[in-house]
């Protein structure tokens, strides 16, 4: 049995439970947390949780999660935390009035949070199309009657009554993916721009990856194929293995971060006796971005890290090997992926060359600062305090309107 499946036979287990969360009173002051299917402790919401663990003592922070391992790192950083169906994550979903997630209600308790808000602040702009707008194939031949009639009616799967946003982009996309009204959609900026302030180097010394011997870094981080049953080989056959004096003549560090739920393979063969090349993997570093201030140049292919790396004002070469596929087969993208490309699109490893001389030669300049001007322009450190004063607002909001 697929997880997708167990996760659909968990929702219809519970459902008694969205009775009492649909007439329950709820608390302004009570938010809860949570990330990647109660997974991960990270991304927008982490940060976003820290920032009012942290400077709204009015406020009751609280992250849930499917994993005890998640509830033991968020208490060992002074945080609040408790399994989601536990008696005590049930009875705080039961009393919170708002659950800020980065997917869906299935990163908290989706039944005993029913009745309160839903805040979805995304994992980032998507280049990926999503929800609604995303062709799938991940329940078979009834994929499409689940998601047109069936899908909204689990308390996991349920539109939120909010998303907020990076950018006007990532708005008109995720109008259309969740086919929300406008005025539930709202750019504010993304809390996870604040892993820019973390010290890359260090966390990358820690595991044991020294960067200071190399001139120059780069991350290789590529996404997930067909929704997660996609593999990508890394090497490209041995691509990858014949560009290595390249990368040592130019002192180059390569990273290679695969998407969570991608299957790679050929990394480890290529680490062997390679010290330019290292792997950070999800399990090391959960939060990507903390990474980015030591990254020189970014690589990636459909992920929506360029959009948070454009922030840095950093280049960006996109590698393609398998564009045709992604655009017709898989999920497919928005806009047009090679107009809007910020820098240069390769097909393979062994074009990497080029493109970095087109790089030094700042031939895509105009490309990247069109590209960052459309999607890192409210990158101003402020992202959590404008988060929070507008859903202070949305409670006040929500409670008038049901007084």
């Amino acid at each position: 049995m697929s997880s997708y499946t167990l996760r659909l036979a968990k929702q219809l287990a519970w459902l008694p439970l969205c009775l009492i969360g649909g007439c329950f009173p709820r608390n302004d002051r009570l938010w809860i947390f949570g990330a990647w299917h109660g997974r991960q402790f990270a991304d927008n919401t982490s940060y976003l949780y820290r920032h009012v663990r942290d400077h709204e003592p009015s406020l009751r922070a609280v992250w849930l999660a499917h994993d005890q391992e998640i509830v033991k790192r968020v208490r060992e950083e002074g945080g609040e935390s408790y399994l989601a169906y536990s008696g005590k994550g049930i009875l705080l979903s039961l009393r919170a009035r708002l659950f800020l997630v980065t997917h869906s209600a299935e990163d908290v308790n989706p039944h005993a949070s029913f009745g309160g808000q839903l805040i979805n602040l995304t994992h980032g702009t998507p280049l990926k199309r999503l929800v609604q707008d995303a062709r799938s194939s991940r329940l078979g031949v009834f994929t499409g009657v689940y998601d047109r009639y069936l899908r909204r009616l689990l308390p996991g799967q349920r539109r939120p009554q909010q998303v907020l946003v990076a950018s006007d982009v990532g708005r008109e996309r995720m109008i259309s993916a969740f086919g929300l009204p406008s005025d539930r959609v709202t750019a504010l900026g993304y809390p996870r721009w604040n892993a820019f302030q973390e010290n890359a180097s260090t966390l990358l010394q820690q595991a044991g990856i020294d960067i200071l011997a190399y001139d120059k870094v780069v991350l290789y981080a590529p996404t997930l194929r067909m929704q997660g049953k996609g593999g990508l080989d890394v090497s490209q056959g041995e691509r990858l293995e014949a560009l290595l004096p390249w990368l040592e003549k130019h002192r180059v560090l390569l990273l290679i971060r695969g998407h969570t739920s991608l299957k790679m393979s050929g990394v480890q063969a290529l680490m062997e006796g390679n010290a330019s090349i290292r792997e950070a993997p999800v399990s090391i570093f959960p939060d990507v971005n903390a990474l980015f201030p030591a990254v020189d140049v970014l690589i990636t292919d459909y992920s929506s890290l360029m959009f948070d790396y454009a922030c840095l004002n950093r280049p960006i070469i996109l590698m393609a090997p398998d564009l045709d596929d992604y655009l017709n087969l898989d999920v497919g993208v928005y806009g047009d992926y090679l107009a809007d490309a910020p820098g240069p699109v390769i097909e393979s490893w062994e074009h990497l060359p080029e493109a970095w001389d087109s790089l030094t030669k700042k031939v895509h300049h105009q490309r990247l600062a069109t590209f960052v001007a459309r999607h890192a322009a409210m990158n101003d450190g402020r992202e959590c305090e404008r988060v929070t004063s507008h859903l202070r607002n949305s409670c006040r909001l929500e409670v008038t309107s049901h007084a």
